[in-house]
């Protein structure tokens, strides 16, 4: 097996060098196909908000490094001290972790199972997922079903909503007198969307670039549907922005926020960023009556969540730990199944020769004893012959490793 996954993700590296990681959706196909021609290797990447990762089976590591540095114009010094390398089957136990939520930056979220399941099922339309990880991301997809059937991981859960929610009653008490902005209509916003809708604010609306995708979620959660250039005049009257879209540029900018708050009358607003890249500039978290939060001041707060369920991350590990073995069983079967073939079929041509010698000999009329007696003999001489000669070469070269392999084999005793 030569499998192996490089990457960076929350725990290694902070947001503003993780955005630039981020290999946008329309150019993905080609950047499989291209490090699938130069390094000869299977290979799936995963490009989510809160990680980067490429799945491959080639040795050629760094220079598979040198080229994601190269790609996204990083220096590959740069990269490195904040990359993470798994081989083999530390790379299946990774893979496992990942689509089982306890790498997550909110832990037993449930979103990067899918994410996985998207990533490997575009390589797979690429025609650059074969045998080998093809069948890693199977094992990965059933290991993942088996730790949120039987562990709590994703019981109570602290959720990106459930955070920002907390943060809002902080702000403005009760929900109900609040209007939220909804920017992008992907499955982040979704979720957030489904879930801010159930609490009854005011009013809620949803803003994207295709107005047919926002009315399909507006539909869903009781809100309006706005074309994304219309939040430039509308985005002041409301408290609550949440912005998670595939832009790879800020779309609300300093200037709108400092026009929205004057237009408020200092009245505070809300403004989470979910996006990475991100959607709203930086800067903007300096200007007064804003409260703004990025998805990684969201995981810190959910760390309160993740304390109390640590008995359910050890349940998970030990689940992971599990089938990771079993992997490594079918792979070792795998490996060994042709030379078990051989060795059965050399034994098996020994056996049929001393046979038809034997049935000779009994045709001839030899006594049937006697003709028993050669037949095991011979058989044994035939067996022992080859592990005879390998103990005498191993004696004399003194290879102590072989001759304690073949007693292991024949559990042999001194």
């Amino acid at each position: 097996m030569n499998l192996n996954v490089i990457g960076l993700n929350h725990k290694t590296a902070p947001l503003e060098l993780r955005e630039k990681f981020v290999f946008q959706t329309d150019l993905l196909t080609e950047a499989l196909i291209e490090i699938k021609k130069t390094f000869s290797t299977e290979v799936v990447i995963l490009s989510t908000c809160n990680r980067t990762e490429i799945y491959f089976t080639s040795n050629k590591v760094s220079r598979i490094i040198k080229w994601l540095a190269n790609y996204h114009q990083i220096s590959t010094a740069n990269l490195k001290k904040h990359l993470y390398h798994f081989n083999n089957l530390n790379a299946v136990s990774h893979a496992y972790a990942v689509a089982s939520g306890i790498d997550s930056m909110i832990l037993g979220e449930t979103q990067i199972l899918g994410q996985i399941k998207q990533a490997s099922k575009l390589a797979e339309y690429a025609g650059t997922q074969g045998k080998i990880l093809s069948n890693l991301f199977q094992k990965t997809f059933e290991t993942a079903k088996k730790v949120r059937t039987k562990t709590h991981i994703g019981a109570s859960s602290t959720t990106i909503a459930s955070c920002i929610f907390r943060l809002a009653k902080k702000i403005f008490g009760n929900i109900d007198n609040t209007n939220i902005l909804f920017v992008g209509a992907g499955e982040m916003n979704e979720l957030c969307a489904k879930y801010f809708s159930d609490q009854s604010p005011q009013k809620i609306a949803i803003a994207n670039r295709s107005i047919e995708k926002a009315k399909k979620l507006a539909i869903k959660t009781n809100a309006e549907a706005i074309l994304i250039g219309d939040i430039n005049h509308k985005i002041y009257q409301y408290d609550i922005v949440i912005s998670c879209t595939g832009s790879q540029l800020p779309i609300i900018g300093l200037g709108l926020i400092e026009k929205s708050i004057k237009l408020r009358k200092h009245k505070p607003m809300l403004l989470i960023d979910l996006a990475v890249p991100r959607d709203i500039e930086a800067e903007i978290s300096e200007l007064d009556d804003i409260f703004f939060y990025t998805l990684d001041n969201l995981a810190e707060m959910a760390q309160d969540g993740i304390k109390n369920r640590k008995e359910a991350v050890k349940d998970a590990e030990n689940i992971i730990a599990k089938y990771v073995n079993e992997y490594n069983d079918k792979i070792n079967q795998k490996i060994i199944s042709p030379s078990i073939k051989l060795l059965t079929e050399q034994f098996e041509d020994f056996r049929t020769k001393e046979l038809l010698k034997a049935q000779k000999e009994l045709k001839l009329g030899k006594p049937i004893d006697d003709v028993l007696n050669k037949f095991s003999k011979n058989l044994s001489k035939k067996f022992l012959h080859l592990p005879t000669k390998a103990l005498n070469e191993s004696a004399a070269e003194s290879n102590h490793e072989a001759m304690d392999l073949i007693k292991n084999i024949y559990k042999l005793k001194d």
